[in-house]
Formats: C-alpha cells, structure tokens, sequence
C-alpha cells in the first residue's frame, strides 16, 4: 500500500499531491514547484470506483479487472487530519437511489489505490465483502474540528431557567426531543430540533437541526449534533423541553450539511 505524505497547504486548493511520495514536500519550503511522478490529487480520488475483493490486494496497476472484484460505491470525499494526512475516504453505502444510503468512512491504510493501464483515472480496492461493507457503522464527524469544543456540561453550568431542570440523554425520548428548542453558549434561540437519527441499535445518535435560510424553511438545511453534545433541560410540567450547545449560532451554521 502507497504510503500518503505530508502535502504543501497549497495542496489543500488544488488536490492532494504527492500521495506516493516518500519525500517531505514541506522540506524545501512553503511552495512546491514541481510536481512528482506519483503524484495523486484530490479529483482523481474523489467521485472514484470502490471496489471490494475477498482477497488481498497488492496490485498497483492492472489491464483488465479481475472478477471477483466487485463495484460498489463511489468514494465521495476525503477525511484530512490536523496533520495533514489523509485519514480516509467517506462511501455512502446503502439505500435505493441514494435515499436511505450511510455514509461510512474507510481508514486509508485498508485501501489499496490501483490505476488502470491505458487511462487516467484510479480505483480503490478494499479487501472485504458487500455484506461487510453494508454492515459498517455510520460515520459520525468529530463536531470539535468545526469548532463544537467541549460540551456546554463541561464548560460550566447553564443557568437553569425557572420551571426548568437539566435530565439527562438517557431520561428523555425522541417524541420528547422532537421539536425542543435549541439555544447557543450565550442562551440565544437558535433553532428547533426537527428530527433524531438513530443508531443501529436504537440509541439516539444525533439531533437533527434545520439552519439558515428564511424565516427558518426557504432555503434551510440540516446539521446533525451528536446527542452527548446536548446539555437537555426539561420544564417541571413535562410539557417544554430545552437543548444547550457548547457553541454560537454562527458556528452551528458552519457545520456540514447532513444528507
């Protein structure tokens, strides 16, 4: 498997670069000017075939594809970490037409990038079955990268409106949750919550927000908020139920559209 390398934040605009290189692109400098012979971008990656093989991939090159491989998905994008590297690639797994699909992410070392002799254009391979590839769990962002930061619960204690206690996440059901009000780190309104994802187990996942637009519907999308993000406070009468983030209205606008 090609080792991925540190990249120039220029790379960042353009694609990745020097996906196989072995050498540092940083070590002369901010700028790279020339490029490698492995060099792989973004584009080449982003919108290719994932295919699956019951067996182990070491190929880096092949004429025709063999049989057992099979096509299953389209690499969607790309998971970058703080460090520059690529962590992995996002494939939406399931549903009919793209409705009911999961995204998933898959750690880049399981891949296995192969190029096509003749074209341009790569493929990933993944050593794994449909029905492993279907069953894996749903990938959920860290909300501290778009700048979530630590719970409100750990921040320091919410001043609790009258008529008003905190419950916990695990006291409270999603008929509950649907429609709460949501407020920001400075006890401003933001929005209401519309919808609860759940895991495959049950469990509440995420809490589903619409932000933006006009008047809150015209032009709107929605963000997914981890449930252990959810400071819940709920009315003494049963009737109203509050939901506390650790962060402003513009940062809950900043976060990734949630299909």
């Amino acid at each position: 498997m090609a080792q991925f390398v540190k990249f120039a934040l220029a790379s960042l605009v353009v694609g990745l670069a020097s996906v196989f290189a072995q050498d540092d692109p940083l070590a002369g400098g901010a700028f790279v000017e020339f490029g490698g012979s492995h060099d792989l971008f973004a584009s080449d990656l982003v919108g290719a075939d994932l295919y699956v093989s019951p067996t182990p991939v070491t190929l880096a090159r092949v004429d025709e594809l063999p049989r057992e491989w099979e096509r299953v998905a389209h690499v969607g994008d790309l998971v970058i970490g703080s460090d520059g590297s690529v962590r992995g690639v996002l494939v939406d797994i399931g549903g009919f037409l793209g409705i009911g699909a999961r995204r998933v992410m898959i750690a880049l070392a399981a891949l296995t990038v192969v190029e096509r002799t003749g074209t341009d254009s790569v493929f990933v391979v993944l050593n794994a079955t449909r029905g492993e590839l279907e069953t894996a769990p749903a990938f959920v962002p860290y909300m501290g990268q778009v700048g979530l930061g630590e719970p409100v619960g750990r921040l320091g204690s919410v001043d609790t409106v009258e008529g008003y206690g905190r419950i916990e996440t695990t006291a409270i059901t999603v008929d509950d949750l649907r429609r709460a009000e949501v407020y920001d780190r400075h006890n401003a309104r933001v929005a209401d919550i519309k919808d609860v994802e759940l895991a495959s187990d049950g469990r509440m996942a995420a809490a589903l927000v619409d932000v933006g637009g006009f008047l809150g519907i015209i032009g709107s999308r929605t963000v997914a908020i981890p449930i252990e993000q959810l400071v819940i406070h709920r009315s003494t009468d049963m009737a109203h139920v509050r939901v506390y983030l650790a962060i402003t209205e513009e940062e809950l606008l900043s976060l990734p559209t949630r299909d």
